[in-house]
């Protein structure tokens, strides 16, 4: 395609160069042929006029006809002339010199305007040989009568020099333009095929799919510019395809977190209605179990039994009631500004037998006397036992649980990942729940809120703990986050709007 342009627009410019250049020389050969019939005019003009001073010396001595004759002779032998004559008042020849001109008929139109008028006249004549130029200028006698005297002279010259000239000038005209389409041509194919032929390539590839394709840019004119836009126009598509692709990929994602969470309301409200219905029976074999245990000796081996079916029984219970918790609509918090010192009070207090049963010390890196929080005391509360008891299920004997207030995480930066739900705006304070335990790797951290998914043994959590403690921080307007260095332990950070010192709804302080 870029040849077949650039043979195109070459053709074109050499056909109106031709036609333009052709103008020219036909106006220029066209003035240059009269020129040479100009010079050829002046020197016939010079040679009647030598002929008729010689004609009117001749006569006025009394020279015969014959003589007359021969003296055209003498003048008819110079270079270029070919017929010469003399004509009385009637247009009759009265002698002619001998030659190759036909000799006018009697009466000739050009012969009787020249007796009729003082001016010379001039007339081509058209014959075999190529033509001739003729000259007639009025000549008085001297006893007062009038006659023509007539030189012709040959154009045979003229023709040839003419033919000459249009030979050299078309010659010299076909090698130009032959150099100047050469040279067009290799212009045309650098400048303009070659770009041209870039763009082609890089729109293929374009159509092809192959966005990444850049055509280079050495130039400043319209084909330079023409190539910048076209790679702005890449750049604009591969910008755009990558932000379908990532609409896509989001969108496909949302749809099937909504699945999943169609799925997990489904199998709530069927986890609520088998956990209603589990209820009742429960309660009946614990009680049971429980009334068996009092009447049997404490070495029976009946007894064992019955301890083992309560506490299973007791373990099922509590699966039961997470089930019911999580199924059940959230409650709207009772926000209020609360002291955090007290709560976490009542935490340790809560979970303190537990502590002490595993061996595990609950040490309280407790927030000055000061720091409030903007939550609900019971859900908060709540929150707090859940992370502690999941800490206490993952932590050794013998290792410590820290609770801390303050702003900076606990764990040190290296080897540790982190993943984060809901986010809170500043003034913020922030509750770190710390153990000792096993740690988590990267994957399992990514799915630490999954609904029903728990590292610990299956008979020690339901996978229901962290999920529960996203709802209620997510209702407060705050955020959770947990991280996790395998081998050094988990970290969980509560962060939920801080509330101001002395406001007047501040409880949580007891007189």
């Amino acid at each position: 395609m870029p040849h077949h342009l650039t043979t195109r627009l070459v053709l074109l410019l050499i056909l109106a160069l031709l036609a333009i250049t052709g103008v020219a020389d036909y106006v220029r050969l066209r003035q240059e042929r009269d020129r040479l019939t100009a010079r050829a005019t002046t020197d016939q003009q010079v040679f009647a006029d030598t002929l008729a001073l010689a004609v009117r010396r001749n006569v006025s001595r009394g020279r015969t006809t014959e003589e007359l004759q021969e003296l055209l002779e003498d003048i008819r032998r110079r270079p270029g002339l070919i017929w010469a004559a003399i004509y009385d008042a009637r247009g009759a020849i009265v002698a002619a010199g001998a030659g190759s001109g036909q000799a006018p008929a009697q009466g000739d139109a050009v012969v009787r305007k020249a007796l009729d008028t003082r001016l010379a006249v001039t007339a081509r004549l058209v014959d075999d040989e190529g033509g001739a130029l003729r000259y007639l200028r009025r000549v008085r006698w001297p006893d007062g009568s009038t006659g023509v005297v007539e030189v012709r002279q040959s154009l045979a010259a003229v023709d040839r020099a003419f033919a000459r000239a249009v030979r050299e000038n078309v010659i010299t005209r076909l090698v130009a333009l032959a150099v100047f389409g050469v040279c067009l041509v290799v212009v045309a194919r650098w400048s303009v095929a070659r770009p041209i032929q870039a763009l082609i390539r890089g729109a293929r590839a374009m159509g092809g799919g192959d966005l990444s394709q850049r055509i280079p840019v050495g130039r400043t004119d319209e084909l330079g510019q023409l190539a910048e836009e076209f790679n702005r126009m890449a750049e604009s598509l591969a910008r755009a395809r990558q932000a379908l692709v990532a609409q896509s990929e989001e969108r496909l994602r949302l749809e099937r977190e909504v699945q999943q969470a169609q799925k997990l309301a489904a199998v709530g409200l069927l986890a609520a209605e088998v956990a209603h219905e589990l209820g009742t029976p429960l309660q009946v074999i614990s009680g049971r179990a429980e009334a068996l245990a009092r009447t049997s000796a404490s070495d029976e081996p009946s007894r064992r039994h019955l301890e083992v079916i309560q506490r299973q029984t007791e373990r099922i219970a509590t699966i039961v009631r997470d089930l019911l918790e999580y199924a059940r609509p959230p409650r709207r918090p009772a926000v209020r500004v609360e002291l955090l010192a007290p709560m976490l009070d009542r935490v340790v207090d809560l979970v303190d037998g537990r502590c002490r049963a595993k061996r595990v010390e609950l040490r309280v890196n407790g927030p000055a006397g000061a720091a409030t929080v903007h939550a609900d005391p019971e859900q908060l509360q709540q929150v707090l036992v859940n992370l502690v008891g999941n800490a206490l299920d993952v932590a050794p004997p013998g290792s410590v649980i820290h609770i801390t207030v303050g702003p900076e995480p606990l764990l040190p930066a290296a080897g540790r990942h982190g993943v984060t739900r809901g986010h809170a705006e500043p003034p913020l304070t922030s509750v770190h729940v710390l153990d000792e335990g096993p740690g988590m790797t990267a994957e399992e951290l990514d799915h630490a809120f999954q609904p029903l998914f728990s590292t610990k043994r299956r008979d020690h959590a339901t996978g229901l703990g962290l999920p529960m403690v996203e709802e209620i921080v997510r209702a407060h307007r705050g955020e959770v986050e947990v991280l996790s260095a395998p081998g050094h332990g988990t970290e969980v950070i509560v962060r939920l709007p801080a509330g101001a010192p002395d406001d007047g709804r501040t409880s949580g302080a007891r007189p």
